[in-house]
């Protein structure tokens, strides 16, 4: 079910939207290292602020309204975070992403996450229409099959939190297995 992967995606996205709002985290910094016009002039607040407002609303369309405008803001988002963070790398691997509440350096695994969860919303956009019903979200599954839901709910959480994992611990555990590789 695209319900799954579409959640799992504005999941992902409220997570790094509520550290943002919560943590302050230097997106400004990651939009000036990514070489956004305009970027510097924004205070950093501003810009984590308005940055972690727009995930979280983004997510929160998906998760509650759904349909097809819900998965092209999906698809949306994560384009453009895939773009900064493919930008990011080829400028410096390395900086800090600010994209959760620890300081995260970019990789090729951010651009990976970020694009899987981008073909996901593609996906959503473009299904057929008689695909498309109003319990299409996972707030209107709970409203008329819980138990799916509940599912549906459980897979979108761990599939989201790999994505975490992905962007965060893997980059620093295949480091860790290299240096190991090389003393050895």
């Amino acid at each position: 079910m695209l319900i799954g992967l579409v959640s799992a995606a504005a999941l992902l996205l409220a997570a790094a939207g509520l550290a943002k709002l919560r943590q302050r985290v230097p997106v400004r910094s990651a939009l000036v290292a990514a070489g956004i016009p305009g970027a510097a002039r924004l205070s950093a607040r501003t810009a984590t602020r308005l940055s972690g407002a727009v995930e979280l609303a983004v997510a929160l369309v998906a998760l509650l309204a759904g349909g097809r405008i819900a998965a092209a803001l999906i698809a949306l988002a994560y384009l453009v975070l895939a773009g900064l963070s493919a930008r990011m790398m080829a400028i410096e691997s390395g900086q800090d992403c600010g994209c959760f509440a620890k300081p995260v350096p970019v990789s090729h695994w951010h651009t990976a996450v970020n694009a899987s969860c981008a073909l996901a919303g593609l996906i959503g956009m473009v299904q057929p229409a008689g695909m498309v019903q109003p319990a299409d979200t996972l707030a209107g599954r709970f409203a008329e099959q819980p138990g799916v839901a509940a599912a549906l709910l459980l897979a979108a959480v761990t599939l989201a939190y790999l994505g975490y994992l992905a962007m965060t611990a893997l980059p620093e555990l295949l480091a860790a297995a290299a240096e190991t590789e090389v003393a050895a």
